[in-house]
C-alpha cells in the first residue's frame, strides 16, 4: 500500500473552517450567557470591556443569588463554553494534518458544546441553548462521516511521506 495515494476528503478543510468559526460562536454565546445582552457585538472596545467585566464578575461571584450577580452554575456554564471554544480552536488548527488527537479534540469540543447547550436549556430555557445544541449536532454528524474518520485512521507513515493529495 505504500504506492497508493490517499485523497484528502473535501470535508476536512470545510470542517477546519467550521471548527474555527465554532470557537468564535462559542465565545460570543458564552459571553452572552453571562451578560444576557448582545451589546458587546457593537464594537471591539465594547466587546473587550464586557469581556473584562464578565471575568471580573466571575472572579468575585460568591455563589449567592443577589440582584446584579450571577449564579455559580452560570459561571460554570461560561467556563465550560469557553473551554469548548478553546478546544475547538485547537482542533481546527490541527485538523488538516490528519493527527488523531485533532479528531478527538473536535469530538471533545462537541461534547462540551452539547453539554452546555443542554444545561443552558434546562436552567434558563435560553434561546442560545438551541444554537449550541444545533451547532453541536451538526458538527458531530460531520465528524462521524465515514471519509473523515477514515482520514484519521490512515497509517502515520503515509501522512509523513506525503502520500496523500
Amino acid at each position: 500500500m505504500p504506492n497508493e495515494t490517499h485523497t484528502r476528503p473535501r470535508l476536512i478543510p470545510i470542517l477546519m473552517v467550521l471548527l474555527i468559526l465554532q470557537s468564535a460562536i462559542l465565545i460570543f454565546l458564552g459571553l452572552n450567557s453571562l451578560t444576557h445582552r448582545w451589546s458587546f457585538l457593537t464594537s471591539w472596545s465594547r466587546f473587550w470591556m464586557e469581556l473584562q467585566e464578565a471575568v471580573a464578575l466571575v472572579l468575585r461571584t460568591p455563589g449567592e443569588t443577589v440582584h446584579k450577580e450571577i449564579l455559580f452554575y452560570d459561571v460554570l456554564l461560561f467556563v465550560a463554553i469557553e473551554v469548548s471554544a478553546a478546544v475547538s480552536l485547537m482542533a481546527g488548527l490541527a485538523f488538516p494534518r490528519g493527527k488523531r488527537f485533532a479528531w478527538i479534540l473536535a469530538l471533545l469540543a462537541q461534547i462540551g458544546t452539547l453539554g452546555s447547550g443542554l444545561s443552558l436549556f434546562f436552567m434558563h430555557r435560553a434561546p442560545q441553548a438551541y444554537w449550541l445544541m444545533a451547532l453541536g449536532i451538526i458538527m458531530v454528524l460531520y465528524l462521524n462521516y465515514r471519509d473523515v474518520r477514515q482520514w484519521f485512521l490512515l497509517p502515520r507513515e503515509d501522512l509523513a511521506e506525503g502520500l496523500y493529495v
